[in-house]
């Protein structure tokens, strides 16, 4: 059954309750320190925690494009992992309803020694698409990301931006219900660059849910329905992208370029 919103009118997505994230810094830094805590006698003091997200709450709809805002450390790209499963919260519950496709890096998943070709096989497979379906959208991906002379090469031999444009292909060859996006785009070109955003854009015109993040306040106004803003790990705003954008551009006039 699908659940309904607070308002009663659109299914959610996505819905996060107390998510926390705490880390202990140090915890393998020496043999010393492994052994006593294999053996139960390591202490607090000796693993100071982190806390990466503390307490966060927030919902996104089906169908919506949310922006997420913060400097580095304020918890964005942990809280990206947990909403993908590909990292589980110390507190809290994490509800996601739907398959979907973690954009969470440049070549994240990817093995350096396979070919662009072998990758997208084991991307896509992880995700549960058929193979029937990889290999009918394999010259899709290569087209899109313009490296088709390059697709049986390993990909530890890739630019940056080779890597940035495969991985953006195989996110929109293959169908899901949510797509998350954390700094993609970073080091692609403008051309590329502008073409991706427009595709970002006609997934959410379709009504797939669309999870955004850049350093570009611009692009993420241009994409996104609303905004959330964290900072050092806690909900500092959410609202409509307007406005957040213009707090948090307030409160970082001095850093924002």
């Amino acid at each position: 059954m699908t659940r309904r919103s607070v308002n009663g009118h659109l299914p959610l997505a996505v819905e996060a309750r107390g998510i926390s994230k705490r880390y202990r810094l140090g915890e393998l830094a020496s043999l010393r320190k492994t052994a006593r805590r294999m053996r139960g006698r390591s202490t607090a003091s000796e693993t100071p925690a982190f806390e990466a997200l503390a307490a966060v709450d927030f919902t996104v709809y089906r169908g919506e494009a949310l922006g997420i805002v913060g400097t580095n450390g304020s918890g964005k790209s942990t809280m990206l992992q947990i909403i993908s499963g590909t990292t589980l919260p110390t507190g809290g519950e994490m509800e996601v309803h739907g398959r979907v496709i973690p954009l969470l890096a440049v070549g994240a998943g990817f093995h350096g020694e396979l070919t662009g070709r072998e990758n997208v096989t084991l991307f896509a497979t992880s995700l549960g698409v058929p193979r029937s379906a990889i290999r009918e959208r394999m010259d899709a991906v290569a087209q899109f990301a313009e490296i088709e002379r390059h697709m049986d090469t390993p990909v530890k031999r890739y630019s940056s931006g080779m890597l940035s444009r495969l991985t953006f292909a195989i996110g929109m060859q293959f169908p899901a219900d949510i797509y998350i996006f954390d700094e993609v785009l970073a080091v692609v070109d403008g051309e590329f660059q502008a073409r991706c955003l427009e595709e970002i854009k006609r997934l959410h015109r379709e009504g797939r849910t669309v999870i955004f993040i850049s350093h570009s306040l611009d692009q993420v106004a241009e994409v996104c329905d609303r905004v959330m803003w964290l900072d050092g790990g806690r909900l500092e705003r959410i609202g409509p992208t307007d406005d957040v954008l213009a707090a948090y551009s307030e409160a970082h006039a001095s850093t924002i370029p």
